[in-house]
C-alpha cells in the first residue's frame, strides 16, 4: 500500500490547521488577554481615583465645619465687645468658649482627614504609573500580535500552495476519501497496531479481516486503502 503522497499531504494539512488555529484562536486570545490586562490597570486607577475623591471630600467637609466654627467664635467676640452687662457678657463668653472647643475638634478632624488623604494620593499616583507601564507593555504586545498575524497569513498562503502541489500527486480515489474524511476526523491516516490489532485513531481492536488486509497491504504496494470500520480512518 503506497500512500506516501497522502501522508505528505496530511502533514502539510496539519501545518495548515495549526496556522489557521493560531490565526483564529490563539492570536485573538492573546490580544484579549492583553486587553484584560490593560483594563485591570485602568480599573485600578478608577478605584484609586474614587477613593482619593472621597478622601478629598472628607477634608473639604471638615474644613467647612472648621470655618463655620471660627465664624461662630468671631460672632461671639463681636457680641461680647458691645456688652457691659455681666450676665450677657458671660453668656457671650460661654458661646465663644463652646465655639472654640468645636473649632478645635474640627481642626483635629481636618488634620486626621488630611492624614487619610495622603495615602490615597500615593495609591492613585502608583496606580497611574502602573497603568502607564501597562499601556506601553500592552501596545508592544499588540504590535507583536500584528507582526505575527502578518507572518502567519503569509505562511498560510505558502502552505496552501504546497498543499495544492501535493494534492495533485495523490491518486484521485485516495484524495476524495481523505478530503471527505478530514471534515469529521483528524488525523485521517493513523498508525495501525499490527501486534495488538488496534486502530490508534479510535483505540478499538480491529476484526481479523482488517488485520489480514493490512498484512496484504504491507506486501503489495498497489493494494487499496485499508480503513477502520469503526472510525473510518486510514490505517497505515
Amino acid at each position: 500500500m503506497d500512500i506516501q503522497a497522502l501522508l505528505a499531504l496530511q502533514e502539510e494539512d496539519g501545518r495548515l490547521r495549526d496556522l489557521q488555529r493560531e490565526l483564529r484562536v490563539l492570536l485573538p486570545k492573546r490580544k484579549a488577554d492583553a486587553q484584560a490586562r490593560l483594563q485591570a490597570a485602568r480599573d485600578a486607577v478608577e478605584a484609586a481615583t474614587r477613593e482619593n475623591l472621597a478622601a478629598q471630600r472628607e477634608v473639604e467637609r471638615f474644613q467647612r465645619d472648621y470655618t463655620r466654627r471660627h465664624e461662630q467664635m468671631a460672632r461671639a467676640e463681636r457680641n461680647a465687645a458691645g456688652l457691659s452687662d455681666a450676665r450677657s457678657l458671660g453668656a457671650a463668653m460661654q458661646e465663644h468658649s463652646s465655639a472654640a472647643e468645636a473649632a478645635a475638634r474640627a481642626e483635629a478632624a481636618v488634620s486626621n482627614a488630611n492624614q487619610n488623604l495622603s495615602p490615597t494620593e500615593r495609591r492613585l499616583d502608583q496606580a497611574r504609573a502602573f497603568e502607564a507601564e501597562e499601556d506601553v507593555a500592552v501596545q508592544e504586545i499588540y504590535e507583536a500580535i500584528a507582526a505575527r498575524k502578518a507572518l502567519v497569513e503569509s505562511e498560510i498562503e505558502k502552505v496552501k500552495a504546497r498543499r495544492a502541489e501535493l494534492a495533485a500527486t495523490v491518486p484521485a480515489a485516495q484524495l476524495r476519501y481523505y478530503e471527505r474524511l478530514s471534515l469529521t476526523r483528524w488525523p485521517c491516516a493513523v498508525p495501525f497496531g499490527r501486534a495488538d490489532g488496534v486502530c490508534s485513531g479510535c483505540n478499538l481492536v480491529q476484526p481479523p479481516s482488517v488485520v489480514q488486509a493490512m498484512l496484504h497491504a504491507d506486501k503489495e504496494p498497489t493494494a487499496g486503502l485499508v480503513t477502520c470500520p469503526a472510525c473510518g480512518r486510514i490505517l497505515i
